[in-house]
């Protein structure tokens, strides 16, 4: 078995691969899950896709993702996206603040963030039809309340409701899916009733930073025309990205995890479990247990090393940049299977 990550493939995709192996052209969607500074481990990933699987890609190519995962994502589109990756990191990582943040603080720097990984002619690359394919997706409440407000008493009863059931909570968010493609379907419908916009000059830099605008620690977004409520994480109904989609081909997942949790509130939840249609055409990859162990601190980033190096932002920043280094690893070990032809031979069932 990969030392450094696991593979495995629903029935149709591991079908698929041994009878006609695994070529980048198969691969017709992309997911991102949020999960904030998990996204790291998958940066070199993200090179290696870019550069090598996709460089002269022909074939449309779906990117969907929420709020970390979504800026991801949304290096693929950018004008040289390994560079913009590189910004995303630097511009990520190496946020801080003097003493604990209030919402405005932690949403003026997500803006920030965003702007910089962007550089000066990304949103004129959202305008432009390309063959990547970019999804954002965010959250739409209808909440009356004032801006600067925290929202708590609102979520409680989502919460309550969807621990009961998630079909409970479609009446109280609604998907929001920004994106570059003039062809809306690629996203199957579900329960969430859906709204597609477009990117336009005035609407990108606010739709890119809503998707990972995390309730209770940061503002919602309100400025979107076209949009009467207030914009959130994507992450609230797709946390992990359980999908299904309108186009046939295979979905190749990159991820932090080697599970699916279908929403944000459901990460409370562990005896709920995702078995949706999409995993019959997916393959997942995430970094092994063994692996993960070698990690500083023997763990993937997370948003709590804010709180447990808040007096030593410097430790933390060089835990984060080792880890976006040791993804390297699993870059190299999958490339040396896949070149040879044996990676179907690692392939375990979804």
């Amino acid at each position: 078995m990969p030392k450094t990550f696991q593979i495995k493939a629903g029935k149709t995709a591991l079908q698929h691969i041994r009878k006609n192996g695994l070529s980048p052209d198969d691969i017709s969607v992309i997911p991102a899950a949020a999960g904030g500074p998990k996204w790291i481990i998958l940066k070199a990933f993200d090179e290696y896709l870019l550069s090598n699987w996709f460089q002269d890609r022909q074939k449309p190519l779906h990117l969907v993702g929420a709020s970390a995962g979504a800026w991801r994502m949304l290096c693929y589109v950018l004008p040289n996206p390994q560079k913009a990756l590189d910004r995303f990191l630097t511009a990520y990582v190496e946020q801080s603040y003097d003493t604990w943040p209030t919402t405005d603080e932690v949403t003026e720097k997500v803006i920030e963030i965003v702007k910089t990984t962007l550089g000066s002619d990304g949103i004129d690359a959202l305008l432009t039809e390309q063959v990547f394919k970019l999804n954002i997706i965010s959250t739409k409440t209808n909440f009356k309340e004032k801006p600067g407000s925290k929202y708590r008493r609102k979520f409680i009863p989502i919460v309550v409701k969807n621990s009961i059931s998630r079909k409970l909570v479609h009446h109280d968010f609604e998907r929001v899916v920004f994106t570059n493609a003039s062809n809306h379907t690629v996203i199957k419908k579900d329960r969430f009733k859906t709204i597609y916009q477009r990117f336009t000059k005035d609407n990108s830099i606010s739709a890119i930073r809503s998707t990972g605008t995390l309730p209770i620690y940061m503002n919602p977004a309100v400025d979107i025309k076209g949009l009467n409520g207030l914009i959130w994480d994507g992450a609230l109904i797709d946390y992990h990205i359980g999908l299904d989609y309108n186009d046939e081909g295979l979905i190749f997942y990159p991820h932090f995890a080697d599970t699916i949790i279908e929403g944000w509130f459901d990460k409370f939840i562990p005896w709920r479990k995702f078995n949706g249609k999409v995993l019959d055409r997916m393959i997942l990859l995430s970094p092994s247990a063994e692996f993960v162990k070698c990690l500083p601190d023997s763990k993937i980033p997370t948003r709590e090393d804010f709180e447990t190096y808040f007096d030593n932002k410097d430790q933390r920043i060089k835990n984060w940049y080792e880890s976006a280094k040791r993804g390297e690893e699993m870059v190299m070990e999958f490339q040396e299977l896949w070149e040879s032809g044996k990676l179907v031979e690692h392939i375990l069932p979804l």
